[in-house]
């Protein structure tokens, strides 16, 4: 994995933190006597288990809604001021097994609704590539924090997006699994039947690194087929900025030079996703309704109007929901048959400054992503290119269900090629990798 400038130096990377982070305002909290304590007790390790830890000593920032013990972990709002998380969520105890060190809550949209980096408990977080632009949510905080360089990874959560947008716009890599094949447990829920946590990182290697760690898989995996049949998903080509597609132009003609079969896999899921989005954030109601009845002012009015909306959605439209959602998963198994990944722009449109967001900007921002979410197959954003302002460009790559392993190895290929043909100038794969 990438180097951390600061490994085994933690004070310094707490230095480094507060001064990197003083224009975009990723970081919510910093752990500092805890992780300097977690450190020298890394320190004290045997030789042997040290090097044991594929890890060992790494920074990894955490999203607002994922427990860290002893931590003050509130999801983005004021309806938690003052909670302390009593235990590790499982994706930190996993990963401190492998050594890794937690220095960093990071902000995060309020509750994790949200597509931007708007903040309810503090400033607005901003996109580090240009702190004019948003940097995506809901996991603002852990995009700009990886982007910036504050941590080299971070975890966040994914609803609808809420990974792979903010990677999207600022320039990284956002990872999010087979649905369920990591456990939620110990992470503050939005909507159960689709919620997933996952990585944000530098490149597709260091996310293949961080999932073998989590995993506890110290086997390399096994390469990618060198032919490859890459679907290209049209319907998220739809409503696209010109500059999305000019970059997705670019690296189409770039795949055709290689040993690659492009095929067409059209489908009409777009259509079918939206409703089944909107009924089943109607669990946001049953997950919080309770809690927000009892205080109402501590949420947003923003948030509370949309709480109360979903309050109207009855059991049977949800249950409705559930089977449509079963149906596409199958669909998408059956497309996924075809070819050995889908491919589509990650997003309609690219990062922009908060003034210039239109009331459709959530809908552009995660029509794409939300698919896999509905399905429950892996997908991962990795950026591609700038269009002609500078803005990053993420592709977003999907596989079959279970096939996690494989998505990332064609993604580190994507990645390679993406650097050779010199498309992408942000974080270029050859220096962090």
């Amino acid at each position: 994995m990438t180097a951390d400038p600061h490994k085994g130096d933690i004070r310094a990377a707490l230095a480094r933190m507060t001064a990197r982070d003083a224009d975009i305002h990723a970081v919510r909290h910093l752990r500092q006597t805890a992780v300097i304590q977690e450190a020298q007790a890394l320190s004290r390790l045997p030789a042997r288990q040290r090097a044991a830890q594929t890890l060992h000593g790494l920074n990894i920032a955490v999203k607002d809604n994922i427990d860290i013990a002893d931590t003050p972990i509130q999801g983005g709002s004021r309806l938690f001021a003052g909670r302390i998380a009593t235990r590790d969520a499982w994706i930190i105890t996993r990963l401190r097994a492998a050594g890794a060190l937690f220095p960093a809550v990071t902000s995060m949209c309020e509750l994790a609704w949200g597509t931007t980096g708007e903040n309810a408990v503090g400033p607005r977080t901003r996109n580090p590539l240009d702190t004019r632009l948003d940097p995506g949510g809901s996991s603002s905080g852990s995009a700009a924090a990886v982007s910036r360089g504050l941590t080299m990874a971070a975890l966040g959560t994914d609803t609808a997006c809420s990974i792979r947008f903010p990677a999207h716009c600022c320039g990284i890599t956002g990872f999010k699994p087979t649905a369920k094949r990591w456990d939620m447990t110990g992470i503050m829920p939005l909507v159960p039947s689709l919620d997933h946590v996952g990585l944000l990182t530098r490149s597709a290697r260091d996310a293949r690194h961080l999932f073998h760690a989590i995993e506890h898989d110290a086997r390399p995996s096994a390469p990618a087929p060198r032919t490859r049949r890459i679907g290209i998903r049209w319907e998220g080509f739809e409503n696209c900025d010109v500059g999305i597609l000019h970059v997705m132009g670019q690296l189409l003609s770039a795949l055709r030079d290689e040993d690659v079969t492009i095929m067409d896999c059209t489908t009409t899921l777009h259509v079918r996703t939206l409703p089944v989005t909107i009924a089943l954030f109607a669990e946001t109601w049953q997950v919080w309704g309770a809690a927000a009845h009892k205080n109402p002012d501590a949420l947003s009015p923003t948030l509370r109007e949309r709480l109360l909306r979903k309050s109207s959605v009855s059991l049977s439209e949800i249950e409705d929901a559930r089977r449509e959602q079963a149906a596409i998963s199958v669909e998408m198994d059956h497309v996924l048959s075809t070819c050995d990944l889908l491919l589509e722009p990650t997003a309609q449109v690219t990062a922009l400054p908060p003034a210039a967001m239109t009331p459709e900007h959530p809908m552009l921002a995660s029509r794409n992503c939300t698919l896999t979410n509905i399905s429950g197959h892996p997908s991962i954003s990795i950026p591609c290119a700038e269009d002609r302002e500078g803005r990053p460009v993420g592709v977003l790559l999907s596989a079959q269900r279970g096939n996690d392993q494989a998505l990332l190895e064609h993604a580190i290929w994507l990645e390679d090629l993406i650097d050779r043909q010199g498309l992408r100038r942000i974080f270029p794969a050859r220096v962090i990798s």
